[in-house]
């Protein structure tokens, strides 16, 4: 029997190709402060430094001898560069038709892997991640805020006008750091009132805040598919104050034929992401929930 191996588009074109089902948070992060790193595990350690003291100018008059000194106190940050990678093999004597859609699907599930790397950097709590993210994060420079903002009810639902205060009430927080702000909002006791529309049927929840926003600010929703159990609330991330470190985003990295024991492979590769927060209450996240009875 003669079998005619499978003809297979190149990698390049399949990733170029690909249209994914779920919609990722980590590309908002992807900008020009974003950095890549070659494809070695390791580790990488970053030097920060912060100014203390009275930073304050002084006056300087005749009778002074000397300028008063900024003291500087430095810190370190690290990034764990590691891979996850996955085969996939298809009998050359089934239909090859199938294959893309195997491939489309790991890669699919490969970017909500990827979104849960950047919000939990592969930890449970703050305290036991691997590389901080945007929901737990040992990053000095992030802020969890302690009281959970609780969200006033009216009658069985929540109150549209309370929301939009809290909400505020952490953008003014926010706003003392310039920069570009993007709001993410998550948990079922949080997202249906910001998907909501005012009693009169016309504004919605949405178009409100941005309106007081102002253009400074975009919005998001984070998928449930990757949202921590039991958790709601939203996270003020300034996009020009965070930087995102990542080895490998989700792909095809390569596929072949074996001809000899019948059988194509095809490998998907991705790897661990660190979001760094440059600047104090770069990034907030406020904890929320609809006021109890």
């Amino acid at each position: 029997m003669t079998t005619q191996a499978p003809v297979l588009r190149t990698a390049e074109e399949f990733n170029r190709t690909y249209v994914p089902i779920y919609k990722a948070i980590f590309p908002l992060f992807i900008n020009e402060k974003a950095q890549q790193y070659a494809a070695e595990v390791g580790k990488l350690n970053f030097n920060t430094v912060e100014a203390v003291g009275d930073l304050d100018a002084k006056e300087i008059t005749p009778k002074d001898s000397d300028i008063q000194t900024v003291s500087v106190v430095e810190g370190l940050k690290a990034f764990r560069k590691y891979f996850l990678a996955r085969k996939y093999r298809n009998s050359s004597l089934q239909d090859a038709s199938r294959i893309d859609l195997v491939i489309s699907q790991v890669l699919d599930h490969n970017l909500k892997l990827q979104d849960k790397l950047l919000l939990l950097g592969g930890g449970t709590t703050p305290s036991n991640v691997l590389n901080n993210g945007l929901f737990l994060s040992g990053d000095p420079n992030f802020t969890l805020e302690g009281e959970t903002a609780e969200i006033a009810v009216s009658g069985d639902l929540p109150d549209l006008a309370d929301f939009c205060r809290k909400v505020m009430a952490t953008a003014d927080k926010a706003d003392q750091v310039a920069g570009r702000k993007l709001i993410i909002f998550y948990g079922e006791e949080v997202i249906p009132s910001f998907t909501s529309l005012f009693d009169t049927g016309v504004r919605s929840v949405r178009g409100a805040l941005q309106e007081t926003l102002g253009a400074e600010y975009s919005m998001a929703k984070l998928p449930q598919a990757v949202t921590p159990d039991g958790e709601s609330g939203w996270i003020i991330a300034n996009l020009d104050q965070c930087k995102l470190h990542y080895t490998e985003l989700p792909k095809l990295l390569a596929q072949g034929v074996n001809e000899e024991d019948l059988y194509t492979w095809h490998n998907v590769i991705m790897g661990s992401m660190m979001l760094e927060v440059l600047a104090k209450d770069g990034i907030i996240r406020q904890p929320a929930e609809l006021e109890s009875e």
